[in-house]
């Protein structure tokens, strides 16, 4: 997540609290002069635990589990402020200053939104918000109209936005999820999506036996080899009990890609229908064998990536990834790529078909990296900070979205 707007904070420690109360008590009012904000949602991120300020703007949260949070405020008009914390701090008593949004300078120049955005690009974010998983037929934003999209043409790429918290229902899993969005792309050019926010579930309905069975199994199936999982297992060192091989994997530019791209330039090769036979030329000699052959390994050539993968042969242990621990926290650091294969579940169906593959399923495959080559800390429930510093791709990329993501307090 980018880095959050500028934001006025004061925290007071109040010392009568008995320290034995995992509690937060505050206050949310105007930044600019003090008055209260009611109605602000206070939560912890990606938790079922929030709560709504009253009239005057105070707040309480109570029975906050062990481990680092984040606490989320946020009101419709307001720039969103997050306030990152831990449960050794507690009790805590903040008050919480708001800032009013700043609206877009007439003389800044930027891409104009889109006009009926929804029509134009509601599919596209769609399934790179949501995802393209099973659960993902079975999710719908309630108020879609407020999200605004701009296109940048010169560099082939789609922004989203939206100045209130998305209303999510996910009818897989049983959640209404309220998401604070706070990024969204996709780059067309280069194939990535990235997008940022702060969920806070509520179950829908907890009275329907039929529903909670089946909501229970399709939330099981969501956590079992999901990243949660994986870092879960981690942290508790067991991987390969859990279902998890983890390989190191490196990526080398192609030099033979490389070489044949100076050699046979592609605006140089001409290849036409001469009776029936296949003629390359090369624009200087008609040697129709000669440059038919070379004509065909350049195609092929081409065809490769611009990097050549390495995998490595042993299995990574959890302690060749644990850099060291932190009170209560693991902390992760690696280079170039973990290959990671979950061998208790097999692939679904659906990724196959969504990417045109002729095969049966395999086991779940998936590599994470840490561009930033910055340290990461895991906690007990498997929950990682910040969240922000592990990319994934492969199935992981295509399953790590809101239609079958868990509240990190989720117990399976």
């Amino acid at each position: 997540m980018k880095k959050m707007p500028a934001f006025l904070f004061s925290l007071l420690l109040v010392y009568g609290f008995s320290f034995s109360q995992p509690v937060i008590k505050g206050r949310v009012v105007n930044g600019a002069n003090s008055t209260p904000v009611p109605g602000s949602s206070v939560f912890i991120n990606n938790t079922s635990k929030g709560t709504t300020t009253d009239k005057n703007g105070y707040f309480e949260l109570n029975d906050i589990s062990s481990g680092k949070h984040e606490l989320i405020i946020s009101s419709i008009g307001y720039e969103t402020m997050m306030h990152p914390f831990s449960a050794e701090q507690l009790p805590l008593q903040l008050r919480i200053e708001l800032a009013v949004k700043v609206k877009e300078l007439k003389n800044v120049t930027v891409e104009p939104y889109v006009e009926e955005g929804w029509a134009k690009w509601g599919k596209v974010f769609m399934e790179n918000f949501m995802g393209r998983t099973p659960n993902a037929a079975h999710c719908k934003i309630k108020n879609e109209k407020t999200i605004r999209f701009r296109y940048y043409k010169k560099s082939n790429r789609v922004v989203a936005y939206s100045d209130e918290p998305l209303i999510l229902e996910n009818k897989a899993l049983g959640y209404r999820i309220s998401y604070q969005m706070e990024d969204f792309e996709v780059n067309f050019k280069t194939g990535v999506t990235l997008f940022a926010g702060y969920p806070f579930f509520e179950e829908i309905d907890k009275s329907r036996k039929g529903l909670k069975q089946r909501w229970g199994r399709n939330r099981g199936k969501a956590y079992y080899g999901s990243m949660t999982h994986f870092m879960y297992s981690l942290y508790h060192d067991s991987l390969q009990q859990q279902g998890f091989e983890v390989r190191r994997m490196s990526r080398v530019p192609n030099k033979e890609k490389e070489r044949v791209k100076r050699i046979y330039p592609r605006k140089r090769v001409v290849t036409m229908q001469m009776n029936g036979i296949t003629i390359t030329r090369d624009g200087k000699n008609d040697q129709p064998q000669a440059l038919e052959d070379s004509s065909d390994y350049y195609d092929r050539i081409m065809q490769q990536k611009d990097y050549l993968e390495i995998y490595g042969l042993d299995l990574l242990t959890e302690d060749s990834l644990i850099l060291r621990e932190d009170g209560e926290y693991k902390i992760l650091f690696f280079t170039d790529y973990l290959y990671i294969t979950y061998k208790n579940e097999m692939e679904d169906p659906d990724y196959i078909l969504q990417f045109g593959e002729r095969r049966s399923p395999v086991f779940q495959r998936s590599y994470i990296s840490m561009p930033g080559q910055n340290l990461v800390a895991i906690d007990k429930k498997g929950s990682y900070y910040p969240p922000q510093e592990i990319f994934s791709s492969a199935y992981w990329g295509w399953s790590e979205k809101m239609a079958d993501c868990l509240p990190s307090d989720y117990k399976p």
